[in-house]
């Protein structure tokens, strides 16, 4: 009798364990992040992939973008790391993100970091979509010839920042 409520219980449980289950994203060769969960993946024909991932409670959202600029807009490697070398690149980085947004979307902070030797353009904006507050999170950073942007998108002043922390935490950058 035990036996058979053990393995309902195994049945019950097992889809939410498998569901709930921490996904690695490699987005390019040197550079992942660890999801919460596994992610939805979208290819953005052939010049980027973009992994989304919506908790089901509505708290926060989960992104992470690479994009090849080379395809995209014919900027070689060796172009954005001389770009990199200025404060014009971060401003138009951040001026750029911060105005897909929201039309109301105001920084909160903004700083230009070192993380594993890459300069990484770490963001924290507030604005409204559809009616309703949102605080974003981003790292934006050149790998190669990708740009990268992990973003993570707090819904809910019931979000967990445990979460959020071990998302952002989980980015490995190669040398």
């Amino acid at each position: 009798m035990s036996k058979s409520i053990i393995i309902r219980l195994i049945l019950i449980l097992c889809p939410f364990i498998v569901m709930s289950q921490e996904t690695k994203i490699q987005l390019t060769d040197k550079v992942s992040v660890v999801f919460p969960e596994k992610p939805a993946t979208r290819n953005m024909q052939d010049i980027g992939v973009q992994h989304t991932l919506k908790l089901s409670d509505s708290t926060a959202n989960f992104y992470a973008l690479a994009t090849n600029l080379e395809k995209s807009s014919g900027m070689t490697a060796d172009v954005l790391e001389a770009a990199q070398q200025e404060s014009a690149f971060w401003e138009q980085l951040e001026k750029s993100f911060v105005a897909q947004v929201s039309s109301d979307a105001s920084v909160l902070s903004s700083e230009v970091k070192q993380i594993n030797g890459k300069q990484v353009l770490h963001l924290i904006i507030n604005g409204t979509r559809n009616g309703k507050k949102l605080e974003i999170t981003v790292y934006i950073f050149i790998d190669d010839v990708y740009t990268v942007n992990i973003v993570y998108q707090k819904r809910s002043e019931d979000a967990s920042a445990d979460l959020k922390n071990k998302y952002f935490d989980s980015l490995s950058i190669e040398k």
